[in-house]
């Protein structure tokens, strides 16, 4: 054998082996693929009927809805579980709440709470029983927390407690416009005063 026979077979099973590994590498893709839509599939089945923990429930674990409005804000609440209001098929009824409010230009506020009233048209949202609201390094406690989404107005009440790096404040009443970033904070009896502790 002269030595371009010898290149051109080294070529030419070079080829063949290339060719094989190819070959064989695309059908592992092709089944691994197929495979996985496949347990996909199974997995949203599963999910689907894991939804709801018994037939005729109206109960539903691991719950997430997120919308955005034409302004770019976004608002997503999840919750480890809830139910369908008996007198209005529009109202969640959710348990272990956490939300996230993205307000275009302005940031992202942080709610959770034990239980919350969700209205799945409005967004409107009543969170109650130890509820909290972050934003920045602004946190604030309290009972009952009301979100009316479309004016993207909150207004928390029932045992207000504020606190930040520097204070710490304890009112009635609170309300927050998310877009104007204004701030009130009162006290229901005119009589009774904020109670404010300043840290130095």
């Amino acid at each position: 054998m002269n030595r371009l026979q010898i290149i051109q077979g080294s070529i030419l099973i070079l080829i063949l082996v290339i060719g094989y590994f190819t070959y064989d590498y695309l059908n592992k893709e092709n089944f691994n693929n197929s495979n996985r839509i496949d347990s996909l599939e199974e997995k949203e089945i599963k999910f689907n009927k894991g939804n709801f923990i018994t037939e005729g429930s109206n109960k539903i674990i691991d719950l997430s809805y997120k919308s955005i409005d034409d302004n770019g804000n976004i608002y997503e609440i999840n919750s480890s579980s809830g139910s369908i209001d008996a007198d209005n098929e529009n109202i969640l009824l959710l348990e272990k709440v956490y939300a996230k409010i993205f307000i275009y230009n302005y940031g992202t506020v942080f709610i959770n709470s034990g239980y919350a009233r969700y209205d799945k048209i409005s967004l409107d949202t009543h969170f109650f029983e130890d509820v909290g609201l972050k934003y920045l390094n602004h946190n604030v406690a309290s009972n009952d927390l009301f979100l009316e989404y479309s004016k993207k107005e909150v207004k928390i009440s029932n045992n207000v407690k504020y606190f930040d790096e520097s204070s710490y404040l304890i009112a009635d009443e609170m309300k927050l416009d998310l877009i104007t970033k204004i701030s009130k904070i009162y006290m229901n009896n005119k009589e009774k005063k904020i109670k404010l502790l300043v840290k130095n």
